[in-house]
């Protein structure tokens, strides 16, 4: 019997993943509150599919854009070095490891977005 790994699952994984490496700082699975306090992470699911594999099994991809506020450029790309190595290994509650893939980030309006993918 196959175990599937659900959006949630990996939302959550993420978010582990984040407070493990950063726990002083502030993470949010929802939209920011207005009167947020920097720094702060936002992690967004921006798209999942599901695709028939081989035989009975399917893959899902799970895309995400890990947003970052801080108050300097400087930080911002600081922050994106340290998620490269950060999100490249999740687990989610069950134990299973998933590795990220497609990361990459780009700094708009003063916003830190890293993109990653977790099939």
């Amino acid at each position: 019997m196959t175990t599937t790994i659900t959006v949630e699952d990996v939302r959550r994984a993420v978010m582990a993943a984040l407070f493990a490496r950063f726990p002083s700082i502030k993470i949010y699975g929802e939209p920011i509150p207005q009167g947020f306090e920097e720094p702060c992470f936002y992690v967004k699911l921006l798209e999942a599919s599901h695709e028939k594999a081989v035989g009975r099994r399917y893959v899902r991809t799970h895309s995400f854009d890990v947003h970052y506020f801080d108050a300097t450029n400087a930080a911002l790309h600081a922050r994106a070095e340290e998620l490269y190595d950060c999100l490249e290994h999740i687990t989610t509650q069950a134990g299973a490891l998933l590795r990220g893939r497609g990361m990459s980030h780009e700094i708009q309006n003063g916003v830190l977005h890293f993109f990653v993918q977790y099939d």
